[in-house]
């Protein structure tokens, strides 16, 4: 059973959708809400819509107004989602002959925002929800060294790119500075949960939840990181719980904790890699 106001927000979007246009063959959700981990207020609720065909500036404009229309009726939710036709499914965004997204309550003809990625199709293929129109066959292939070889790199880059980031904030700081804890709670709980996400994939070969990746890091992971991990886990699900008293070691351990699982990843990643050649 869904949660009441993805259940809500759909129903009025595909409704919206089906009055203005008939161009939409299925809309189906991923992400949180098809892992069965939505967190009211926390999550995003992500959808794929497949199109018969390229979409018109009729139907451009007829997407745009569904949109709007949920919007006014429906403002606090967080909606994104592409609009593509089913010959595209699987595919890289670069590929892609249409896409239409839906992101950051605007919507972009450029494929701003676009999350399409293995990650997505995995999900999709594995757990995907049909909220409207035709139930597809997903036919296309996710190959695990794909898979893999997409959460690497994105480990490498964006992922490091926040290490870089926070190592130099705590470099600068001192014993006497202010770090403001409202911004470090949404480092503890985007980093440690999106990284535990990542070796979790590297390491099982699946795909699992923010929440998920939290329990399986307790499970896993030596027991000093448990406290901060449970800190993240507290502050997605909106009821934050504490166990620091002072921001400068929170920031220190958030910090160790992302270079062990940076290194952990690469490592065991490594390890695969010379066992499939």
């Amino acid at each position: 059973m869904l949660p009441a106001l993805v259940q809500k927000t759909m129903y009025r979007l595909c409704s919206s959708l089906s009055t203005r246009s008939s161009n939409i063959e299925s809309v189906y959700l991923y992400g949180s809400v098809a892992l069965k981990d939505y967190i009211e207020g926390s999550s995003d609720i992500d959808f794929l819509a497949i199109v018969r065909k390229p979409p018109t500036q009729s139907d451009i404009q007829a997407i745009l107004s569904a949109h709007e229309e949920v919007e006014v009726e429906i403002p606090n939710t967080d909606i994104m989602g592409a609009y593509i036709l089913l010959d595209d499914l699987g595919k890289k965004p670069s590929e892609i002959s249409s896409l239409l997204n839906y992101y950051n309550k605007q919507l972009h003809t450029n494929g701003e925002g676009a999350d399409l990625n293995p990650i997505t199709w995995w999900i999709l293929k594995k757990h995907g929800i049909r909220m409207y129109g035709s139930e597809l066959t997903f036919d296309y292939d996710i190959e695990i060294n794909s898979l893999l070889g997409y959460v690497i790199s994105n480990l490498n880059s964006y992922w490091v790119n926040w290490i870089d980031r926070l190592e130099s904030k705590l470099s600068s700081v001192n014993l006497s500075d202010h770090i403001n804890a409202e911004r470090l709670d949404s480092a503890v709980e985007w980093c440690t949960l999106g990284m535990l996400r990542q070796l979790y994939t590297i390491k099982e070969h699946n795909i699992t939840s923010k929440i998920g990746a939290g329990y399986y890091g307790i499970k896993e992971l030596p027991e000093k990181w448990h406290g901060l991990i449970h800190e993240a886990i507290s502050i997605k699900r909106l009821k934050p719980n504490h166990y620091y008293g002072s921001q400068i070691e929170r920031l220190t351990d958030l910090v160790a904790l992302l270079k062990f699982l940076h290194l952990e990843a690469n490592r065991l990643f490594t390890i695969q890699m010379k066992m499939i050649r």
